[in-house]
């Protein structure tokens, strides 16, 4: 049976930093996402960045994803089914889905959803991050007999670098 990492943990302890520490170690060929803020445009923006990825890109209308507490709920589901659904079909085939990170702003991004579920019941490994919010599609994703769930913490951050492995990481 295929398993799939996820992290999870308050916000700001590390959890992308950590995907960013595991990815450093893995030798494959790496499919799916990541979000990172913009910072310097306007407060709160967030872009998707399609892997692999040698560079990030500049944020533009095309990669933005959603800019916290000023985008409807509508325009973030049509971003979200827009962008990720891109990132995950561009993924066929290759060893590693990146999924980093996946949260509540998706409640309304069927389409999205339905492949996030599906690429979770696949044979291709995961490693994600799993926001802490109380939604029914992250608790999906959590108790799925796949899924691993590891918290990290400020206590634990240092440590879980060192032990956790991804396949194909030295």
């Amino acid at each position: 049976m295929t398993k799939h990492l996820f992290l999870t943990g308050v916000k700001g302890v590390g959890k992308s930093t950590l995907v960013q520490t595991l990815l450093g170690q893995y030798h494959g060929t790496l499919g799916g996402f990541y979000t990172k803020r913009v910072t310097g445009v306007i407060p709160g923006v967030y872009s998707v960045h399609l892997l692999p990825a040698d560079r990030p890109e500049p944020p533009s209308a095309d990669n933005l994803l959603f800019c916290c507490g000023s985008a409807g709920r509508q325009a973030a589901a049509a971003n979200f089914d827009r962008l990720g659904c891109a990132a995950l079909a561009r993924s066929a085939g290759a060893g590693l889905l990146v999924m980093d990170e996946l949260g509540p702003h998706e409640a309304e991004a069927r389409a999205f959803r339905a492949m996030v579920l599906a690429a979770v019941e696949g044979k291709t490994p995961i490693l994600g991050v799993l926001q802490q919010a109380d939604s029914p599609f992250l608790a999906q994703i959590a108790a799925h007999p796949q899924v691993e769930l590891v918290e990290i913490t400020a206590e634990t951050r240092s440590a879980l670098a060192r032990q956790l492995r991804l396949p194909g990481s030295r």
